[in-house]
């Protein structure tokens, strides 16, 4: 389904991008579907070579993301995959970690959202599409 949504013209240009770790699960099937590359972000320390990184609040402390400095083109449009929406902290680390690298994130996918948390404000004007949405 999330294929299906995510289909566009500019598809062939887009990579979709999965978020450490439950988005791997997701994002290459999403990558494979339409015949695309997947990049990755990662927690910190897991990906070798040079990394562009970003720190973000929990509920219970700090966590930092990571993304290879040379994993996409400046200008290179990209759509975030994940598998939950709560609070929104984690797929904003993400956009703002992109934005570092000056892709363009077209859209951020999941395959839940936790409507209650309201997450979705947090990823402010970036269009945001669930699969399933529960209070």
């Amino acid at each position: 389904m999330l294929c299906y949504h995510t289909t566009a013209p500019e598809t062939s240009q887009l990579s979709p991008t999965g978020l450490d770790s439950r988005g791997f699960l997701f994002g290459p099937s999403l990558a494979q579907e339409l015949g695309l590359g997947f990049l990755l972000i990662r927690k910190q320390g897991k990906l070798p070579g040079p990394t562009v990184s970003t720190s973000y609040a929990l509920e219970y402390g700090k966590a930092e993301l990571e993304i290879q400095r040379d994993a996409l083109e400046p200008g290179q449009k990209v759509v975030i995959v994940d598998d939950l929406l709560a609070t929104g902290g984690t797929m904003c680390a993400a956009c703002k970690l992109l934005d570092q690298l000056h892709a363009e994130v077209l859209e951020c996918v999941s395959v839940v959202e936790l409507t209650s948390l309201k997450g979705r404000e947090k990823l402010g004007p970036v269009p945001f599409f669930s699969l399933l949405q529960y209070e």
